[in-house]
């Protein structure tokens, strides 16, 4: 009897293990046709998207007045925008702006004067594809916002900014790979003196990081001005030292997660904003 036992605890343990395997497959596969079709939806709104971005003209040399790039300010921009989506978009710039000024510079709202700034450092954009920038969640956008009709609307247009920009950075990364070029450097980390002299650190968030990599000029600016200024313009220390192609595939998963979050909110009801 106990044999009969251990086989048949055997037995449901395995066809346990292989409902889970199949689920998990399942839910691979969801996951992946989620991308997918968030990525369609994304490629149809790459026009408005890459129209917006290469109008944007980058701070001029030397600076002489305050300069800022905000993934509200492209949304805000948009032919279909609700009245007043700009004022409904501000407190979206701790989540992607880029400020460039003859006073001060920063990133995502972290802005800091000239004067404290002590190097500005830059990374491989291949970089990009395994930092920390990824550390971005649709519900960090929900809470900046407050909760007004429209609100929906802007959220999944971020969302197709932010895809867009994805795949463009991806296309580079590939392209690199294959012709074995060696990676544009971005300017994305400000260093600077705190409040008590102790060094912090800025660094770029998504947005702010896939528009350096979308426009080289304005990281090059920006870089050009920390040199006239007598900043230190150096190389930060690796993430980790991993492939081109695993670049690549960590960037191609981590684009599907936050197409996935765009298909379902696409897919959902209307909310009551």
């Amino acid at each position: 009897m106990g044999d009969v036992r251990r086989a048949a605890g055997a037995g449901l343990d395995k066809a346990t293990n292989v409902g889970r395997e199949k689920a998990a497959s399942l839910d691979k596969e969801a996951l992946s046709a989620a991308g997918r079709g968030a990525v369609a939806t994304a490629r149809q709104a790459d026009d408005w998207v890459l129209n917006q971005l290469q109008a944007v003209r980058p701070p001029a040399l030397p600076l002489t007045e305050a300069w800022k790039l905000s993934i509200g300010g492209i949304v805000a921009a948009h032919p279909k925008a609700p009245r007043l989506t700009g004022r409904l978009l501000a407190p979206l710039d701790r989540l992607g702006a880029i400020a460039i000024g003859p006073d001060e510079i920063g990133f995502d709202g972290d802005t800091v004067e000239w004067g404290r700034v002590t190097e500005v450092r830059t990374r491989p954009l291949t970089d990009l594809a395994v930092g920390a920038v990824w550390d971005f969640a649709i519900d960090d956008l929900r809470t900046r916002l407050p909760p007004v009709p429209g609100r929906k609307w802007a959220v999944t247009k971020i969302l197709q900014v932010l895809l867009a920009m994805t795949v463009d950075l991806e296309k580079q990364i590939e392209a690199a790979a294959e012709d074995d070029d060696a990676p544009r450097l971005v300017a994305c980390e400000i260093v600077h003196r705190g409040r008590i002299q102790r060094n912090k650190q800025s660094t770029t968030g998504l947005f702010s990081a896939l528009a350096l990599c979308a426009l080289p000029q304005v990281g090059e600016t920006l870089a050009a001005a920390a040199g006239e200024r007598g900043v230190p313009v150096v190389a930060a220390e690796p993430y980790e030292h991993v492939s081109a192609n695993e670049r690549v595939l960590r960037m191609r998963r981590r684009r599907e997660v936050l197409a996935s979050q765009a298909h379902e909110l696409e897919s959902a009801a209307d909310e009551d904003d």
